[in-house]
């Protein structure tokens, strides 16, 4: 029986390990929850600066887009501006043939030709947003206007008429018209 105790007490020794008191093991523990606060912390502003740095990006991103098309609309329309700003004395020489060619013919078919190519062009540039400034007889208006002459009149400063004619594009104004305008009669007694 003595062999069983001693077979018991030496096995009992053997499977239990030696429990030993380790201090540093009672500090992990002690520590451990003020690192994970630490690193939680951490964790939390790495993803406040990672998100604000996101927000940044995609609200530049938005701004470059916008940029972007705004530049490429302004683009097109100075292109579009300067091919009708080229294409003006193209039109001035179409109408003044037209009113050379309708002296001799008036119904030939020069006139009508010149008629059919002029009435096109401004159609098509009329699309693009050109208007013609050839009115008479409205109220002289020196944004649009460019006074080169004047005559005697019952009214004051009303367009007699058009020289040269303006155009503008939408707002913009690409060249004023040149008028003649009228001037009130002065009375023969105040001189």
């Amino acid at each position: 029986m003595e062999d069983k105790e001693d077979l018991t007490d030496s096995d009992n020794n053997q499977t239990e390990p030696p429990v030993e008191e380790n201090e540093d093991s009672d500090q992990n523990l002690e520590e451990s929850p003020t690192m994970l606060k630490t690193r939680l912390h951490e964790a939390y502003s790495k993803q406040e600066d990672l998100q604000s740095k996101y927000l940044r990006t995609f609200a530049d991103l938005e701004n470059l887009k916008k940029r972007s098309i705004r530049d490429r609309e302004e683009a097109i329309q100075r292109a579009r501006l300067q091919l009708i700003e080229d294409l003006l004395p193209v039109i001035d020489a179409f109408k003044m043939g037209m009113i050379e060619a309708t002296k001799f013919d008036p119904d030939g078919p020069i006139v009508n030709g010149f008629n059919m190519a002029t009435n096109q062009l401004q159609n098509v540039l009329g699309e693009y947003g050109l208007v013609c400034i050839e009115e008479t007889g409205g109220q002289f208006d020196p944004n649009i206007h460019e006074a080169i002459g004047h005559e005697e009149s019952e009214e004051e400063d009303t367009v007699l008429k058009i020289i040269r004619i303006g155009y503008r594009l939408k707002d913009h104004l690409i060249r004023p018209a040149s008028v003649i305008i009228s001037q009130k009669r002065k009375d023969q007694a105040s001189e």
